[in-house]
């Protein structure tokens, strides 16, 4: 179940997740609606884990209920048996002494034979602490009666009031029976209530009743319970009535009283055989157990038990000891209070500190992810702002380069036609150093310019046909004279497989190569400056040993890089040397600029391409530039899907360190959409 759980949360993650972002956009949860529900998930859980723990603890309550039922109703089954079966043991005896005692002249039974077999049998009465017989004698036959017994009839009451010790029997202090219509002495009792003989039952009020009672309903009848002669303890009576014949199940009350010989008790010591009794028991220690006497129900009489206790959990069980008119009842109670429910208190626990914590990860979360999502929005609004700030740099610089190279072409004219009259050479040399550092100002301003463009996405590029070999010428004869003067060779080289005549936009082809061999030009002081251009296929064509030689078979001799380990990281040539166009009527075109001057120090190969960052202070100063050259064509070399590298590695010349270079562009055809491509289209 809670895997099945689990799997529909990660189902609806998402959801949830694109839910919570759309009211986060839309500015519809406050934050203090996270910590209000927060506090409704805490107060929710606790009213939950409240309800599970008073479910547990309810459910071992009512365990342990049914542990009292148990433990009582065994303990109940026991005492109800047992008292049954001495019930039955003097119901036989009365049966007993009215055929062996009335029924046989002379009497069968005697004292002594009466104590000695209530002794034998008394195992046959657990409950019970002794039997006695009461024999009826009317008030005419009293003299008779104590004349034959040796001792007078004595008054029940006081020796209730006063009992005697347990190993005394002194009759001569027990006041003689009022004179009434008849008494009921014992004459015969077993050992343990020896006592009681010479007592008239009819003295006492409610021994008088009970013997009425048992008499003429021809039950068992139990006394109020009282305290015992001797022992001072709880105990109550048993009486049944001894008659002298058989009587019918019809007979009447009066019939009964007519035809009764005796009376015959069975005295019970509550406390004394209840504590017996349940010491059989395992449990004995863990219940309390309590008898009362519930006649009278507004004032019960405890029969066996402590009032004491401190578990309020109570087990009533009704007994029936035979005598309709009296009520009995076992209340049990667990001797110490309960414990709490470890199953409730671990579970409600657990449950909790998983929720708060589950509760504390999603605050938490969202906390964060409003927080991310604020930060978000704040760089967003930065992103625009700068956005903004770079499109207004672009303008401004678009606008002012605009602005300043228009009266710039002015000032060239006119310098261009003050050349033109009659100057010394004086004059003649000043023009000359204002016109060319006027030139140097307008592309200046134009790269600036294109780097504006490029920032800007606005840089365009045309889509016409030209011829590569004449813009190589324009490009050669403009460095021609450059070359001439530091004495460096300068040459060109394009493979016949060629075509005359690409598409693309020629304007931006001359702008890469001029910038290339602009930067060879200034910083090769001897040696050689060779360009070349081939297609990919003519180049991967040669071997591994002309790959090799070509190194060291050069244009001046001086000892360059091996260019091709700038293909290396093409992408549009694969790693064996073939070209990954899927056109067949596309070319692929490398061109190189070798030169030998100083290189690239390994330091600053990784920001060659960077804007406005030259190699180094020194070079700076030596050759004025701003470093953007690079940069402008890597943008236009990207923009025409094609590929900028170059290779540069140092060597020992003579008694001075040269560094020779070899950069490598290589081109796609240019399609009619509009872009320039590394691989260009034959016409």
């Amino acid at each position: 179940m809670w895997l099945k759980l689990l799997e529909k949360v990660l189902a609806n993650s998402y959801k949830i997740h694109h839910h919570f972002y759309q009211l986060l956009e839309l500015k519809r949860v406050h934050k203090s609606f996270w910590k209000k529900l927060l506090w409704s998930w805490v107060i929710f859980w606790i009213v939950i884990c409240a309800w599970m723990f008073s479910f547990y603890n309810h459910h071992a309550i009512e365990k342990r209920k049914v542990t009292l039922a148990s433990m009582c109703v065994e303990r109940a089954r026991m005492l109800q048996d047992q008292f049954n079966a001495s019930m039955t043991h003097v119901q036989a005896i009365s049966i007993l002494i009215s055929t062996f005692h009335h029924g046989k002249n002379p009497l069968a039974i005697d004292q002594r034979t009466f104590a000695k077999y209530t002794e034998k049998t008394a195992f046959e009465r657990p409950l019970m602490s002794g039997v006695a017989y009461a024999i009826r004698v009317l008030h005419l036959e009293r003299e008779k009666f104590e004349r034959q017994q040796g001792w007078s009839i004595r008054k029940m009451n006081t020796v209730q009031q006063n009992p005697v010790h347990k190993d005394i029997h002194m009759p001569e202090k027990f006041e003689p029976s009022p004179v009434q219509e008849e008494y009921a002495p014992v004459i015969l009792a077993q050992d343990t209530v020896a006592h009681m003989v010479s007592l008239d039952l009819l003295s006492g009020k409610e021994d008088c009743d009970n013997a009425i009672r048992a008499r003429e309903s021809g039950k068992g009848v139990l006394t109020t319970p009282f305290r015992l002669l001797k022992t001072n303890r709880l105990g109550v009576i048993l009486t049944f009535a001894v008659y002298k014949r058989d009587l019918p199940a019809d007979a009447t009350p009066k019939d009964r009283v007519e035809a009764t010989d005796g009376y015959l008790e069975g005295i019970f010591d509550i406390e004394s055989l209840a504590e017996n009794l349940f010491q059989q028991f395992a449990g004995k220690k863990t219940i309390l157990v309590n008898l009362y006497d519930t006649t009278n129900r507004s004032q019960p009489i405890s029969m066996y038990g402590s009032e004491v206790y401190v578990d309020k959990l109570e087990h009533v069980i009704a007994l029936n000891f035979g005598d309709p008119l009296r009520n009995h009842e076992m209340r049990c109670r667990f001797k110490h209070k309960a414990p709490l429910s470890w199953l409730a208190i671990t579970t409600t626990g657990s449950t909790l500190v998983i929720t708060l914590l589950l509760g504390y990860i999603v605050f938490a979360t969202m906390n964060h992810m409003a927080k991310v999502q604020e930060e978000y929005n704040r760089m967003v609004e930065l992103k625009k702002k700068a956005e903004a700030a770079d499109v207004a740099k672009s303008q401004f610089l678009s606008t002012v380069s605009h602005e300043i190279r228009t009266p710039m072409h002015g000032v060239l004219g006119i310098l261009d036609i003050l050349l033109d009259t009659d100057l010394d050479v004086t004059q003649q040399d000043h023009v000359r150093t204002a016109q060319a550092s006027g030139k140097t100002l307008v592309s200046l301003l134009n790269e600036v310019l294109d780097q504006a463009k490029i920032e800007s996405g606005k840089l365009d590029l045309e889509s016409v046909p030209f011829d590569l070999r004449a813009i190589m010428d324009d490009v050669l004869s403009l460095f021609s004279g450059k070359s001439q003067e530091n004495g460096v060779e300068l040459a060109v080289y394009i493979s016949h497989r060629v075509p005359d005549m690409l598409i693309g936009d020629p304007g931006r082809f001359r702008q890469i190569i001029t910038n290339l061999m602009g930067n060879s030009i200034k910083f090769t002081e001897k040696g050689h400056i060779f360009v070349t251009v081939h297609l990919v296929e003519e180049v991967m064509e040669t071997t591994d040993i002309e790959r090799e030689a070509s190194s060291r078979n050069t244009l001046s001799g001086f000892p360059v890089p091996d260019k091709r380990r700038s293909w290396a990281g093409f992408k549009n040539i694969g790693q064996d040397g073939r070209n990954c166009s899927l056109s067949p009527d596309r070319i692929s075109v490398i061109v190189s600029v070798e030169d030998t001057g100083e290189g690239i120090p390994q330091e600053a190969q990784p920001r060659i391409f960077t804007p406005f960052v030259q190699v180094g202070s020194s070079i700076s100063r030596k050759q004025a530039g701003t470093g953007i050259g690079l940069s402008i064509s890597k943008c236009l070399v990207t923009l025409m899907d094609g590929e900028l590298g170059f290779v540069s590695i140092p060597k020992v010349w003579g008694t001075r360190g040269i560094f020779g270079s070899s950069l490598v562009c290589l081109f796609r055809d240019y399609l009619l959409e509009g872009r320039f491509l590394l691989w260009m289209t034959i016409m």
